[in-house]
């Protein structure tokens, strides 16, 4: 089985386009998932 440039150039392509959303988005990302964190732990914790 054989994987060229032309097979792996457009997954590379993906992988760069989805590591460049995260790393411009990467402050959103971090807080929401904090928040969400607080969320359900705050939930947990009333039971």
């Amino acid at each position: 089985m054989y994987i060229g440039p032309d097979t792996l150039m457009p997954l590379a392509s993906a992988f760069a386009a989805i590591a460049g959303f995260v790393l411009m988005f990467w402050r959103r990302l971090v807080g929401a998932m904090k928040f969400l964190a607080q969320r359900v732990s705050g939930l947990l914790s009333r039971r």
